[in-house]
Formats: structure tokens, C-alpha cells, sequence
């Protein structure tokens, strides 16, 4: 069955703690504008600083991949199963504490902000970017929604991401899975 793109839902996945001042702010910010803020991280130090200093996204002129906002196809990602495990210096069974934040790709699009689908984790070298929506067929969605994922890792963590921000507004759900 082929993708309705409008329809294609994409999670951010955060802290609760952040969700105030997300709120206040009336926007999602990129690591590189959340950087000077007061904002719990969840991810990998190392794989945050790659991010923000030396993988770049080609389709959208070199802009680092840290100064955009990402989401992932699914709500059960292999970073909020790290999360949950303990291996990002939070305490095992930290996926309690984190929300998915859901929109979709019709949303993102809209925002006519640059923006760009990786074929796998995005903090990851060896990535491909695209910025054309048609770019969606040729990701692995069995990868995706699949949740076994052994050795389907890399298709699993496919990203969409989006420059800058990503307003509070076209949030459509915050989800406590």
C-alpha cells in the first residue's frame, strides 16, 4: 500500500520536566538552540556533539544535523529503549519520564522551514539525507514498525528532521507511552 505522506505521523520524544518551558516558548528548538538553556538531555553526549559539530546535511547546504529538530516513524524507538535501559546516564525505567510529542508530516512540510529524511540514525556516519518528500518510499517501514528489531537498527532510527524549530502548535498529541 503506498504512503499517504500528509498523513505519516512523526514523534519527538523528550523529558517531561521540558514540557513547560517547550510550552511557554511555543516551540520544539534544535539542540543548537537548546544548548543555552535549562532542558533535560536524553540522548548520548557524544552522539549529540557529532550532531552539532562534524555530520552535516547536504540537501539542505551543510547545515549541521544538531540544528534540527528530529523525529523518528514510531513511537518505539531504539533510543527511548537506551533510555529505558540505562545506558544515557538516566536511572533504568527512565521511559516513564518521557513523552512523545506527535505531528505529522503534512505539518512539518508546511512550516516551509528546510527540512530533510535520513535513511537511518542521523547521529550516525554513513547516513543518507534527501529533501524530497518522495524520499519516504524508500525507507524500510517494515524496519520501522516492526518491534523486533535485531539487526534492523539502522532503518529503525530513520529520522525526519526539521531546521530550527518546530512549533508547540502543530504538536497534534503529547503521548505517554
Amino acid at each position: 500500500m503506498p504512503l499517504h505522506y500528509p498523513s505519516v505521523l512523526l514523534y519527538h520524544i523528550t523529558e517531561i520536566a521540558n514540557l513547560p518551558s517547550i510550552i511557554q516558548g511555543g516551540w520544539l528548538l534544535s539542540d543548537a538552540r537548546v544548548a543555552s538553556l535549562a532542558h533535560e538531555v536524553i540522548g548520548h553526549g557524544h552522539i549529540k556533539a557529532r550532531r552539532l559539530t562534524e555530520l552535516t546535511i547536504p540537501c539542505c547546504g551543510n547545515r549541521f544535523v544538531g540544528e534540527f529538530v528530529p523525529f523518528y516513524y514510531c513511537p518505539r524507538s531504539p533510543m527511548l529503549f537506551t533510555i529505558n535501559q540505562g545506558n544515557v546516564g538516566k536511572p533504568r525505567g527512565h521511559q516513564k519520564e518521557i513523552v512523545h510529542l506527535v505531528t505529522t508530516v503534512q505539518n512539518a512540510t508546511g512550516l516551509n522551514f528546510p527540512w530533510a529524511i535520513s535513511d537511518g540514525n542521523a547521529g550516525a556516519r554513513g547516513v543518507l539525507f534527501n529533501s524530497e518528500i518522495e524520499a519516504l518510499d524508500a525507507l524500510d517501514w517494515g524496519a520501522i514498525r516492526t518491534t523486533n528489531w535485531a539487526g534492523l537498527t539502522r532503518q529503525k532510527q530513520a529520522e525526519f528532521l526539521v531546521a530550527d524549530y518546530f512549533p508547540w502548535s502543530y504538536i497534534e498529541s503529547p503521548r505517554f507511552l
